[in-house]
Parts: C-alpha cells; sequence; structure tokens
C-alpha cells in the first residue's frame, strides 16, 4: 500500500524541504481504506539555541582549557622551567544550536494489536569557537580527538553501537520508539524499540534504572519540568504488564543493554577532560540484556511498589589502559614503542605540567597521587623502562611527572610544544538493584496546604555495586549503596484570578556517588592537593514550582537544585503558547558550583562554566 498524507499551513512548505518525499494531510488521524486499519500522525519542527550570557568555555576542553597561555612552573629532578601550554581560549557567544525534527505515527492493525514509532532528526550547524587540532600540531590518534564531532557514539568494532540510530559529527537520526503494542484484557505487550521510565523524582532518578542516558544534545541543562524524556536511552527490549487486580499492576522488561553517552570531545558540554582519549569497551557487551520486574498496587489508601532488577550499569567504569601510539619521546629514538605500552601518548593536547595534572584530576573527582601510582604500577615492566617508580607522596609525584611533561615536550630537543595525553578504558559491570517505595495523598481543609499533598518515599539499594577508582586501578571498587529520595507535591491556588500552582519538593541522599553516579571517595582534590574524599554520602535538594496563567497560553516556572557540597542549579522558564500548534520556550540556566569554597566537594561544579539562556521555538502538526 502506498499512503499519501497532505498537511495545509504555513508549515507544509518548511516540513516537506525536510523531508521531501512525505506529505501531510489536514487529518492526522482516521481510518484505512475499508479496513478495521487506522492511522494517527503527528510532528515536530523546532529551533533550539542556548546563548551564552558570560562568555565563558567549557575548561574540560582544549579551547577552555584552564592553563592554555598561562607560564606555569615546573619543578623537577632535572630543572626548574616554565612552559606555557599551547592553545587558545575562545569565547562562546552560542553554546548550542540545534534544528530537530520529529515525525510520532501509530498504526492500528487491529482493537488489539498497534505499531508505534517516533523518528527524530537533529542537526547542529556549529555555529561555534571549533578546537582546530593543526594550529597546535596535534596528533592524537582516535576519530574524536580532531576537529569536535557532536553526535559519533565511537566504540570499536560496533558501526551501530545504539540500534536503529544513525549519527555523524553533525547530525542524528533515530527511532526512539519503534515498537509492536499488543493489549488483551489485564495484559499489554510492548516488543521492539523502546524507552521505559520507572520512578517518580525531577532531577534524581531512584528507581528509573532500566535505561541509560543521552547528554549529546543538551547535557543536563534541557527544559526541567520535561525532566529525563528526551534523554533515555532506548533499547530492543519487550516490556509486559499485567493488571493483576483493580489496585496491583505487575511491570516487568526484558532489554538489550544499551550504555549512556556521554558528550564527545571538545563540544560544549562535555564532561570528561579532553586531554585523555577513552576507548569504550561496550563491544563485548553489545549481547548483554537487562532485566527486571516491579510491583505497583494500593492498599488503604497507601501506594506500594518494589522493584527488582538484574541490569550492567549504564555509567560504566574507567580505568588506565595501553594507548598503543608508538609515538617517541622527543630525543629518545625508540622509546615510543615502550610508551605504548603504557597508558600515554605524546601529543600537544596532553597534559603538560605536574599542576594541570593534579587539578584535572580534582576535577575529574580522581586522585592525582593515586592516580600517578597505578599508572606506573600497572604497566610494569614498560614503565620501569622508561624511568618511573611510584611516588611516596604529592611532592614527590609533582616532580617525577614534571620530569616526564618536561621530556615529552621537547628537552632534549630544545623545544617545548607537547605534553602527555592520558588513556582510559570504559567497562561495564552487572549489577542487582532492589527497591521500594510508598506513597500517600493526605487531605485537609480545602485550601490548606496539606490538602491533596502527595508524599512519596523511594529507595534503592545494590550491593558490590562497582565504582571507579580514584585511582584509576584497573581493579575496581566494590561497594553497598543506597540511594533514596523524598518527593512532596501538590497544587495550590493562591489568588482566584489564577490557575493552582504546581509544587513540587524533593530531597535526595546516596551513600557512595554523587548525582552523576562519581563515587565520592575522589572528591576535593585541588591542584596542589590529592583528593581526600567526602564522608556523610551525597546530599541534594530539589524545588520546582509550574504556574499557569489564564487561558493557558502563558506559564511560568522555577526550578533550582542545591547540593549541600556548595552548588546551585537555578532554571526559570517562561513558555508561550499562544495555540495548540505553536510553541516559544526561554530558560535559564545559572550554575554556581563555588558557593562553598572548594569546587570539588559538590557536584555541580563540573557546570561551573554555564550561564545561558535557552529559546526554543517549535511548531506541531
Amino acid at each position: 500500500m502506498n499512503y499519501n498524507f497532505k498537511l495545509k499551513g504555513s508549515l507544509a512548505a518548511l516540513i516537506c524541504s525536510v523531508l521531501p518525499q512525505i506529505a501531510l494531510s489536514d487529518s492526522l488521524e482516521g481510518p484505512i481504506g475499508g479496513t478495521d486499519m487506522s492511522y494517527t500522525l503527528s510532528g515536530l519542527i523546532r529551533s533550539e539555541t542556548a546563548f551564552a550570557t558570560n562568555g565563558g568555555q567549557n575548561p574540560l576542553n582544549q579551547t577552555g582549557n584552564l592553563y592554555n597561555g598561562v607560564p606555569t612552573i615546573r619543578t623537577s629532578p632535572l630543572l626548574t622551567d616554565t612552559t606555557t601550554r599551547d592553545g587558545e581560549n575562545y569565547n562562546q557567544v552560542i553554546n548550542m544550536q540545534q534544528f530537530r525534527f520529529e515525525l510520532d505515527g501509530s498504526l492500528k492493525f487491529s482493537p488489539s494489536l498497534t505499531l508505534i514509532s517516533k523518528l527524530r532528526g537533529i542537526y547542529d550547524p556549529d555555529w561555534y569557537h571549533d578546537f582546530n587540532p593543526a594550529l597546535v600540531g596535534s596528533q592524537a590518534v582516535g576519530e574524536l580527538y580532531g576537529k569536535p564531532n557532536f553526535f559519533t557514539y565511537d566504540v570499536q568494532g560496533l558501526s551501530h553501537p545504539n540500534p536503529l540510530e544513525w549519527a555523524g559529527a553533525n547530525y542524528m537520526v533515530d527511532f526512539p520508539a519503534l515498537f509492536l503494542e499488543y493489549n488483551q484484557g489485564p495484559l499489554t505487550l510492548r516488543l521492539g524499540n523502546q524507552q521505559i521510565a520507572w520512578g517518580q523524582a525531577i532531577f534524581f532518578r531512584v528507581l528509573d534504572i532500566p535505561d541509560g542516558l543521552d547528554y549529546r544534545r543538551h547535557s543536563v541543562l534541557d527544559y526541567v519540568p520535561e525532566e529525563f524524556s528526551d534523554k533515555r536511552i532506548p533499547a530492543l527490549a519487550l516490556r509486559a504488564s499485567f493488571q493483576v487486580s483493580q489496585s496491583w499492576l505487575l511491570d516487568s522488561f526484558v532489554e538489550k543493554f544499551q550504555p549512556t553517552v556521554y558528550p564527545n570531545p571538545n563540544t560544549p558540554y562535555n564532561v570528561i577532560a579532553s586531554q585523555f582519549t577513552i576507548v569504550d569497551d561496550y563491544q563485548q557487551y553489545d549481547s548483554r540484556v537487562n532485566f527486571g520486574i516491579r510491583l505497583k498496587g494500593d492498599v488503604d489508601g497507601i501506594g506500594l511498589q518494589g522493584v527488582l532488577a538484574r541490569r550492567y550499569n549504564p555509567d560504566g567504569v574507567y580505568r588506565w589502559t595501553a594507548s598503543g601510539v608508538d609515538r617517541d619521546i622527543p630525543g629518545l629514538p625508540g622509546s615510543g614503542t615502550v610508551l605504548a605500552k603504557t597508558p600515554f601518548e605524546v601529543d600537544s593536547t596532553g597534559v603538560w605540567s605536574g599542576s594541570e595534572w593534579f587539578n584535572y584530576a580534582g576535577q575529574a573527582r580522581l586522585n592525582g597521587l593515586t592516580g600517578f601510582n597505578s599508572a606506573i604500577n600497572n604497566f610494569q615492566p614498560a614503565t620501569g623502562l622508561l624511568g618511573a617508580v611510584a611516588a611516596p607522596n604529592y611532592a614527590v609525584a609533582l616532580s617525577e611527572l614534571n620530569e616526564f611533561f618536561q621530556l615529552a615536550g621537547g628537552l632534549l630537543t630544545g623545544t617545548d610544544n607537547a605534553g602527555l595525553r592520558g588513556w582510559l578504558a570504559r567497562d561495564y559491570r552487572e549489577e542487582t538493584n532492589i527497591g521500594g517505595g510508598v506513597s500517600k495523598v493526605f487531605e485537609g481543609a480545602p485550601g490548606a496546604w496539606n490538602d491533596q499533598l502527595i508524599a512519596n518515599v523511594e529507595a534503592l539499594y545494590t550491593p558490590d555495586r562497582i565504582f571507579t577508582n580514584p585511582s584509576l586501578d584497573v581493579d575496581f571498587l566494590r561497594k553497598n549503596e543506597t540511594i533514596a529520595a523524598l518527593v512532596l507535591e501538590k497544587y495550590q491556588r493562591f489568588s482566584s484570578s489564577l490557575p493552582a500552582t504546581y509544587l513540587v519538593g524533593q530531597f535526595l541522599y546516596r551513600s557512595q556517588s554523587d548525582l552523576f553516579g562519581r563515587y565520592l571517595g575522589g572528591y576535593g582534590g585541588t591542584f596542589d592537593n590529592p583528593s581526600p574524599g567526602k564522608s556523610g554520602g551525597y546530599k541534594a535538594v530539589a524545588i520546582a514550582l509550574q504556574q499557569p496563567f489564564p487561558n493557558l497560553i502563558w506559564r511560568a516556572d522555577l526550578a533550582v537544585l542545591y547540593d549541600t557540597g556548595g552548588g546551585l542549579l537555578l532554571q526559570p522558564a517562561v513558555r508561550w503558547k499562544p495555540n495548540g500548534r505553536y510553541t516559544v520556550e526561554a530558560f535559564y540556566n545559572y550554575v554556581n558550583g563555588k558557593l562553598n569554597g572548594n569546587p570539588t566537594d559538590n557536584a555541580l561544579s563540573t557546570a561551573n562554566y554555564v550561564k545561558e539562556l535557552t529559546l526554543r521555538i517549535g511548531g506541531q502538526f
């Protein structure tokens, strides 16, 4: 069959220019011929722009490196010199510009069987001040370590690590949803590529464990009311739900394991220092599966749920790995063969000084001293042949690091134009998640604060969770972790002339890791102090509100996330929807990760450079 749909209106030309072979009709739903089949079709076209209001640049990228152009003293057993890291800091005007197209459709074959799909296309025109490796003479090995690549997820040996996704340097096309849904009485089955959302917290994910997240588009800085709806990584899965009784629902899934995808190096929101090369070992886990079950119900007005899942942690864990790059230390012929068996590569985009090493170790929530020692101890005898020995303290490590950076930069040839890139491998480990939740709707006098207040507690326990060792040692850490969140929400009317205000308050506790899953034992490091770690767990508070105005054309939002270690994310927003077709949203992201002094004592300082206004203009059809 050949189905042609036509759409009249001002969006038709633009839509047809994007997808010239699809014509959309006035009616976006209806029967097909004289059969029982029917369809629905809708879509979205949107421009998303984030304007930097402070001109800041991400310090984790080559064009924002804190040591670019800064004279830095290096004292080693060889000599004391001053190095100035090659590189140029650029102030950004635009942090993000993306054009998005979405097409949602369903095809109902019978009352019980439906095909559901969502096609998504994103294009980034790259209107930024980009890193140019030719300007610093970089020869760094790896597809992602030259000019910025915004969307490719690079896994050695896999051309499509995310099924039903096709991506290049400036574009991504994928199917976040493409599955068959079967409904028969109390049973619902979904088979195909899909996202699975569990849990209720907004900033925080406690029971929302099935899927990893995709940070390539706007990191964690998207419109908060959307929660993670645009972030969850879709996976090939079978999901089965069964309504056991009027009060109880059994929900389960089996899915292909898909990892979290982080922004690529030298893109605006990169979160891994670009002086390091990441080798993603996902190919070894491409055939692994996650599975889980959730029981949710109500007993005498008390909501209860329990979850049990066996999964591979999608965030992954990191360790040193051999670079395999045979490039000599200047003036030492043949040294490249030995260096290739260590986790280092000589290149101008690497680390140039001991001060830079310890500074960026702290930013990554790693320990610069033990990280130096494990890089030596895990790769003997190669590191020993190069004269490297483990250091007993910070001062000795700093001196020895400076010696290696001086040699890599060209001390023996009279130059100073390079450093050492570190090489890391990303692995994935299986874990068991056991969780539950309790919720209650309170009743009070009409208009009182406790009237229709919803309180929800979620908790998750993971025995022997695997964490990245702050030393990046090949032996990962095993820790029992408890995560819990208290969520309070309600609608409260403050004026008879305004619709009710939606209010949310949350508290999060994590015993071993921060908001992004980083182990707390790597907290607190600086350029002159290895990370001492953080005790007492991670704690954060979130507040959000939505205030619609009469006729629901305008809506004001506010979201606040406070990290008790001294970090703040503030997002005020306004939404204008004059009709069902067009929407304009503007929101401001203000991040301050230095409220309590040391920025590596909180999670939000990773995005401390972000002060930006985001404008989204979209049309629906």
